[in-house]
């Protein structure tokens, strides 16, 4: 009797740990890919153009099976990472903490991302400017993707191509 119930309990475990999925995508200006010229190669004219919402982040994502809050509202932990390149070579990435999120789509600001800090910092040591941000001349790929944690399924990631 012991083992039939521990069956059942695994069985149940199992069939719930397996249901929980999430589908969905990253976009900068509704695109997985987007190229900017950043003429002066400042970092902080490039933040300044995301929160003017000349571009967009968007995170959208749907879930089954997922565990469920007071008001029944699905919820999922999410883990942003921003990776750089520098032509074609990475040169820094950041991972932030997992942070609870509803499906849906949902507007982020560049805040939630690493792309000003890597820029101004990483890229910024192969430029022997006077002044922080100043990013080097060259090609750069910042790439931000979302894992979803302890739940199956994929965020489709998205990049931005910066020409200096």
């Amino acid at each position: 009797m012991k083992s039939l119930m521990y069956l059942t309990i695994f069985f149940i475990v199992t069939s719930l740990s397996h249901a929980q999925q999430v589908d969905g995508k990253l976009l900068i200006n509704n695109s997985s890919k987007i190229e900017i010229k950043l003429k002066d190669g400042n970092a902080v004219d490039l933040f300044k153009q995301f929160k003017m919402g000349t571009h967009q982040i968007k995170f959208i994502f749907e879930g089954k099976g997922l565990p469920r809050d007071e008001q029944k509202r699905q919820i999922a932990l999410v883990e942003f990472q921003t990776t750089l390149f520098k032509n074609g070579k990475q040169i820094g990435a950041v991972k932030r903490q997992p942070m609870p999120f509803f499906p849906g789509e949902m507007l982020e600001p560049v805040e939630a991302f690493d792309i000003i800090n890597l820029l101004s910092t990483t890229a910024s040591k192969f430029s022997s400017s006077s002044y922080p941000g100043k990013v080097a001349p060259g090609t750069y790929e910042v790439r931000l993707t979302a894992k979803m944690i302890g739940v199956k399924g994929e965020i489709a990631p998205v990049s931005l191509v910066i020409f200096i």
